[in-house]
């Protein structure tokens, strides 16, 4: 080996519990008890090819070219020492915690250095007396490919570790077991309904698997006494092997719906089962064969048990929302589902096909609500990826949305729609109302909740904002938007760990995902570490070059204005200028960030009133809370008055930030 080699491997700390105290009390004992504990140590690590580094007083450093491995080699250690635990008195049993993590490590001679090495001894006293303890890396590495299950801790603050890093501890036995059913315990009523399995002939047919999941998770969360899991969490699963405990630990409930499709011409089956998290058993299962058109009678039977299975008592108006018939043309409901799906997608040509198909469904059924709802999302969506100018989106968004609300005035996603087009003519107060009234239809709906927290933080109403995004986490755990708008929010309070937190959570939830880049790019800007914030941006900008939807030339202008690149800022600006008449992308806000930064406040208020002009979003929400100093010098200006006045906003509180 040569004097100082790099490489990746798996570092293991183990450390034996109490061993000092022992020490002081009985030398003796003790140092057999470590001899013991040793020799089962060591037993261990040739049968999983690893290497023992060295001890350091009772503890061991091990390393293996392989995370698995170094799982395997620790569960093995630990029920060779429970073994020999159930042998001896108490006062002579051995209980060891074990960390774990893989990483960048430097070899130098017979040691080993590097962060990797750090936080792998830091993980090991998350451990409980008996348990291992895994990071994040390790637990990708085998997930599915161990004889346990794991459980999720919260994001933990390391010793001398930057993030907040996630850690799973292996549960080993029926007692670990039983000390983690606490976290899932009285929730049998939140619910997560996993993605059906398509087991239908054609593949193709996959569509209606996801469809039907989704509409069963909209009807479901029209009952007040359930609280229902969003589909962008429990999307994570889909064709996982992921055991039922897990999934209650992960996403913190207490019943998981599970279930298949097979369709088939014009026939459906539907196999169904609700299961106990804690007790993994089911509480009831079910299958139907029926006509294609009878899906809603599936659907209300499937809501009436889960409701029954759970004791939860549906009011006449629950019930009569569940039984409701949204159309009676299969071939509209197919098209719906369809569009639905192709929705999720947020390119150009996955909306217009979603269009297509809401349209089919129109054409088959003129008074299905929910497909003129769908198309004014389409539109809606349209104008806010700048995909056709917004304008023109916004009034088609509202004729739809009239029209689905005429044929239906209690759909609660048209409702939670109309509330964010009365946000786009800065009609907030309203906007509050329908959120309100949005939110009571479906009290599960994420989406409502993190819109309405949008629209309380637009009006300064911080705490009451903050107090909505929590409850829209709550309801979709998993999902990066969520948790970055989240993030957001706790920078504009100052408080630092729960935004890394987040960072964190989103990098978990998807490493590819821009949010975690824009989350960190947002905490950069706000530390004036404007070297970081635009290599942020500019991987923002590798990822998206199309930019759509917000447009990241102008954070990099800004930056350039206020690290005194002026010739590069007013390159971007002059682009953003000439480009802003046929580029549906640019938004007069663009032009207005980077004159703030210039310092230019005359020309940043030209082009906030352009923006007003326009209905640009969310300008008001974020100049009174984003933490920066250029943007006070706005909040302070007499002008930025007027601007709220004629947008019909409270001037107080004219400060950013949140309390507590």
């Amino acid at each position: 080996m040569s004097e100082e080699q790099r490489r990746l491997a798996a570092i293991v700390f183990t450390d034996l519990v109490g061993y000092t105290a022992l020490s002081q009390r009985d030398e003796t004992r003790a140092l057999q008890l470590l001899k013991e504990h040793d020799e089962i140590v060591r037993s261990n690590l040739a049968k999983h090819r690893g290497r023992e580094v060295k001890t350091i007083g009772d503890s061991f450093l091990l390393e293996f070219e392989s995370a698995l491995d170094a799982t395997l080699c620790a569960i093995q250690i630990q029920q060779e020492l429970h073994a020999y635990n159930l042998t001896v008195e108490e006062v002579d049993r051995i209980n060891v915690r074990i960390g774990i993590h893989e990483g960048d490590i430097v070899h130098r001679g017979t040691d080993v250095f590097g962060d990797a090495v750090n936080i792998a001894s830091r993980v090991e006293s998350f451990a409980d007396s008996g348990g291992i303890c895994i990071t994040e890396p390790v637990f990708l590495q085998v997930r599915n490919k161990i004889p346990h299950s794991t459980v999720k801790l919260s994001g933990q603050n390391l010793k001398n570790v930057e993030l907040p890093m996630n850690l799973y501890r292996i549960v080993l036995s029926r007692q670990d077991r039983q000390k983690n059913q606490g976290q899932v315990q009285g929730l049998k009523t939140r619910i997560a309904v996993l993605p059906f399995e398509n087991i239908s002939p054609d593949p193709n047919d996959n569509y209606f698997a996801d469809g039907l999941t989704e509409e069963l998770i909209t009807v479901l969360s029209q009952i007040k006494g359930l609280r229902v899991i969003a589909k962008t969490s429990t999307n994570r699963f889909k064709g996982t092997d992921t055991g039922v405990f897990q999934i209650g630990s992960e996403l913190r409930v207490g019943s998981v719906i599970e279930g298949s499709v097979r369709k088939s011409a014009n026939k459906i089956r539907v196999t169904i089962q609700l299961i106990d998290v804690v007790s993994e058993e089911h509480v009831w299962v079910n299958q139907y064969d029926r006509a294609l058109g009878d899906i809603f009678l599936i659907q209300s039977d499937i809501a009436k048990n889960v409701a029954d299975g759970l004791r939860v008592t549906l009011a006449p108006s629950e019930e009569r929302r569940v039984e409701r018939m949204e159309t009676q043309n299969a071939k509209a409901h197919v098209a719906y589902l369809k569009g639905r799906t192709l929705l999720r997608d947020r390119t150009e040509k996955a909306i217009r096909g979603a269009q297509e198909q809401f349209e089919l469904a129109i054409e088959q059924d003129p008074d299905y609500a929910r497909a003129y709802a769908g198309i004014a999302d389409v539109w809606a969506l349209l104008g806010e990826y700048r995909f056709a100018p917004l304008s023109e989106c916004r009034e088609k968004t509202k004729v739809f949305l009239r029209r689905a609300l005429d044929l239906d005035p209690d759909l609660p996603e048209a409702s939670a729609s109309l509330a964010a087009s009365y946000m786009d003519d800065y009609r907030f107060a309203e906007a509050a109302e329908e959120y309100k009234h949005a939110i009571t239809l479906n009290p599960s709906n994420a989406t409502a909740h993190l819109w309405y927290s949008d629209c309380l933080r637009d009006q300064g109403k911080f705490e009451e904002a903050r107090f909505e995004i929590l409850l829209a986490e709550e309801l979709d755990p998993l999902s990066p938007v969520i948790s970055y708008v989240a993030s957001d929010m706790y920078l504009s309070q100052g408080n630092d760990q729960e935004v890394l937190k987040r960072v964190q959570r989103i990098r978990e939830i998807d490493p590819e995902s821009p949010f975690a880049i824009r989350a960190l790019a947002d905490y950069y800007l706000v530390k004036s570490d404007y070297a970081q914030a635009l290599n942020c941006y500019r991987k923002l900008k590798q990822l998206s070059p199309s930019d759509r939807g917000e447009n990241i030339d102008s954070y990099l202008g800004y930056i350039y204005a206020v690290t005194h690149k002026r010739e590069e800022a007013m390159e971007i600006l002059n682009k953003l200028q000439s480009s802003l008449s046929n580029d549906f992308s640019i938004s007069p806000m663009d032009i207005a960030w980077v004159y703030v930064g210039l310092g230019d406040l005359d020309g940043c208020f030209k082009w906030l009133e352009k923006a007003l002009d326009e209905r640009a979003q969310n300008i008001f929400g974020f100049i009174r809370y984003f933490p920066l100093a250029s943007l006070e010098k706005i909040r302070t200006d007499p002008r930025f008055d007027d601007l709220l006045r004629k947008a019909n906003l409270p001037l107080e509180p004219k400060t950013h930030g949140l309390s507590g």
